[in-house]
């Protein structure tokens, strides 16, 4: 397992999902060849400095607490928030003359196999219908990642679901139909 931040055109990819944390140069833990639904996926899992000390204990793996971490609350890698991940979407996350990242990766190293475990389990509680509040929604952001075609969306077919997602918001940002034969003949007259 590796120490990774992720690129910004996957976090904007994954964008309709509020439970995804967006947070610029946040640390990931990459967990490869989680098994979900049938299918190996590698998995980013964030470590977070607050993770609610009422979270139960199975949505997360405790971390020595960072400078930022409130009282009572955890520092660890929040399994709830995991999301799936290609390669190309990973940038190293660089340890060097940074004593905690350190530590952290040494304590990962040191505990891979729980952590693997644990991350499995989750998923498979997951599957099997067993959704946290407040978790990441796996099943759209496998759709986001690995379209029907197999191809990640191009940024113009993700500009065009962003419109329409800010336009479903905010009405007045353009005209709705309730005829088709309405619009094509409006659009045929007024053409961009």
């Amino acid at each position: 397992m590796k120490l990774v931040t992720i690129r910004t055109e996957l976090l904007s990819l994954y964008e309709q999902d509020k439970e995804v944390l967006k947070k610029s140069g946040r640390p990931y833990v990459v967990v490869l060849r989680l098994k979900y639904k049938e299918q190996n996926y590698d998995f980013a899992v964030p470590i977070r400095s607050n993770i609610p000390a009422a979270a139960p204990k199975d949505q997360y793996f405790a971390l020595p607490p960072r400078p930022t971490t409130r009282p009572r609350n955890r520092h660890g890698l929040h399994y709830i928030k995991m999301f799936p991940i290609t390669k190309e979407y990973q940038v190293r996350y660089r340890t060097e003359g940074n004593e905690f990242a350190a530590l952290v990766q040494n304590i990962v190293d040191k505990n891979t196999k729980q952590i693997v475990t644990e991350c499995q389990q989750y998923l498979d509680r997951y599957a099997a219908g067993e959704r946290p509040q407040f978790s990441t929604d796996i099943d759209f952001l496998l759709s986001v990642l690995y379209p029907a075609n197999g191809k990640s969306p191009n940024a113009e077919a993700v500009k065009a679901i962003r419109e329409i997602e800010q336009m479903k918001a905010n009405p007045t940002l353009g005209k709705t139909y309730t005829d088709v034969d309405e619009m094509m003949r409006e659009l045929s007259r007024n053409p961009r």
